[in-house]
């Protein structure tokens, strides 16, 4: 850029000068109407061109809209029918995988704790009252001096 900084300096002066020039010529002969009316036209026909020129983009602009939103309508309706099958996959999974795991988990610790009671070697307690117990168990053995089991 700065190795053309002088041509356009001088390209400015000598575009002030053809203008001053013409417009002391314009003047002298008056010419003023017919260069108003010949500005008028060139300023009506270059808007004409402009305004082709911003129709057409606008054409191009709703033609690439129209484009995206056909090729992005595919992509949500396969993504909408793969969460509808993930969803459905986890109802499944849920339904026959974790329900009746969840189940039998409790059918068994439920059976345990009735056959405890049972046989005797233990009286049905609330989770709060073992709670308390092991920690009543935990106390005694740091009294005592050794470690508990569960030390984490």
């Amino acid at each position: 850029m700065e190795k053309y900084k002088p041509y356009i300096i001088i390209g400015a002066i000598a575009a002030a000068v053809i203008i001053i020039a013409f417009v002391v010529v314009a003047t002298i002969f008056s010419w003023w109407p017919v260069v108003v009316d010949i500005v008028l036209v060139l300023t009506a026909l270059l808007s004409l061109i402009m305004l082709g020129a911003l129709t057409f983009a606008t054409i191009v602009l709703i033609r690439t809209i129209q484009g995206t939103r056909d090729e992005i309508m595919p992509v949500l309706e396969s993504l909408k029918a793969t969460s509808s099958t993930v969803q459905a996959t986890a109802k499944t999974a849920s339904a026959f995988g974790v329900s009746p795991s969840v189940r039998t988990a409790s059918f068994v610790v439920g059976a345990g704790e009735i056959a405890s009671t049972i046989l005797g070697r233990g009286r049905p307690r609330k989770r709060s009252e073992k709670r308390q117990q092991r920690r009543k168990e935990i106390e005694r053995e740091i009294a005592a001096g050794g470690m508990s089991d569960d030390s984490r």
